[in-house]
């Protein structure tokens, strides 16, 4: 499946919508650098973090219960558990990957610049 730093959605989203080509509605993909299964982002996210971190499947269920300890409203967990649906069985995207999907910050670099200074309580805000 692919992982997107959230500031590549922004780019790619500034860019689509400063078009001016730009009409109605349009669907525009971002995949990041490459398709990570649950093991290798985890894999990832150790390295990145130094916290020892592994996949694990859990249930619908077990995700809601979560969800809610977490303190998300209902309608927020219902949304979620929907995202995740399509991930059991495999992720199939809309748009395939090609080099107008492709972006390029990876999982790592965004773990090494947000996750890992938010462990630590070093934050630069």
């Amino acid at each position: 499946m692919p992982w997107v730093d959230p500031v590549d959605v922004a780019t790619v989203t500034g860019l689509r919508l400063l078009a001016e080509d730009w009409t109605g509605r349009q669907v525009q993909a971002v995949h990041g650098p490459a398709h990570l299964t649950w093991t290798a982002a985890a894999a990832m996210l150790s390295t990145a973090t130094g916290v020892s971190i592994k996949a694990q499947r859990i249930t619908h269920d077990d995700e809601r219960a979560d969800l809610r300890h977490a303190g998300m409203s209902q309608v927020a967990v219902e949304g979620i558990i929907g995202m995740t649906l399509g991930e059991r069985d495999g992720f199939i995207p809309e748009q395939q990957r090609s080099v107008l999907t492709t972006t390029s910050s990876s999982l790592a670099g965004w773990a090494i610049t947000h996750l890992r200074p938010a462990l630590t309580g070093q934050h630069s805000d």
